[in-house]
């Protein structure tokens, strides 16, 4: 007899990706600094980093802010506001470039999650309830069209790479296209699992890239830095904590990459 795959929550995943994780340590070369954002969109936010993980945007204290740097200069940052009970922000900060990137996600309601996948279609939406808004901008100088941004990218298209997050848990991504990405659980809490679901890429440095992605079974979003020099990567998970929908776990990942194989992007 064999056992069907079990679909998890969120906060079991976490859980299960705690113990002996790969993830970058925290790092400290932001704390002191205070930097001014000027977004894309005509916003601007005042970003004030404390010490020991604390972090003041427009003038109100932020919490869960996690920072890693993968190369240096450049940091990911992620973190929660109360004014958002069911998202949360994450940024790459190129400090040598003078440019951003903010991600700010948003899980669904219950409600929104329970919509089946055939009315989503006769509606014209998208498969996946979650929601990420993509900003892209400069750091203490004003906006300008011919900044250095992050651009989308295609450079991880055809690729199938391994993920290690801990010696228990281990994945398998194939970028399909500028959109879809297939992904599966080798060893871990969700083996025997996978699906395709909807992503974005961007490029931030030499083999250095933004991959986001956003899951329709289970209401997820996951934000990481694929680093295909060091051949890791840093990150975040976020979801609901349980099958209630009663309240989110945003937690820290890293692993060790692998590419297993390439081929031609069409």
């Amino acid at each position: 007899m064999t056992t069907s795959p079990t679909w998890i929550p969120v906060g079991a995943l976490g859980d299960a990706f705690a113990p002996d994780n790969h993830c970058l340590p925290p790092d400290a070369g932001l704390d002191g600094r205070t930097l001014q954002l000027h977004g894309e969109d005509g916003r601007a936010t005042t970003l004030a980093f404390g010490t020991g993980g604390t972090l003041v945007r427009d003038g109100v204290a932020t919490r869960q802010c996690n920072v890693t740097r993968p190369r240096p200069g450049i940091w990911f940052v992620d973190y929660l506001t109360e004014d958002a009970p069911r998202g949360g922000i994450s940024l790459v900060l190129d400090i040598e470039r003078g440019s951003y990137i903010e991600i700010d996600g948003t899980l669904p309601t219950r409600e929104e999650a329970l919509v089946p996948l055939l009315t989503r279609i006769a509606r014209g939406e998208e498969l996946t309830p979650v929601k990420a808004r993509i900003v892209r901008g400069t750091i203490d100088r004003p906006f300008a069209p011919d900044a250095d941004l992050p651009q989308p990218t295609r450079d991880l298209l055809g690729k199938r790479v391994e993920y290690v997050y801990s010696p228990h848990e281990r994945y398998e991504h194939i970028y399909l296209n500028d959109g879809l990405y297939a992904w599966r659980c080798i060893e871990g809490s969700e083996r025997g699992l996978g699906d395709t679901d909807a992503c974005h890429y961007y490029r931030i440095d030499a083999d250095l890239y933004l991959f986001i992605w956003r899951e329709k079974i289970i209401p997820t979003l996951g934000i990481v830095m694929v680093d295909l020099r060091a051949m890791k990567t840093t990150g975040k998970i976020m979801g609901y904590e349980g099958d209630d929908f009663a309240g989110v776990r945003n937690f820290g990942v890293g692993a060790h990459a692998r590419v297993l194989s390439v081929i031609p992007a069409e």
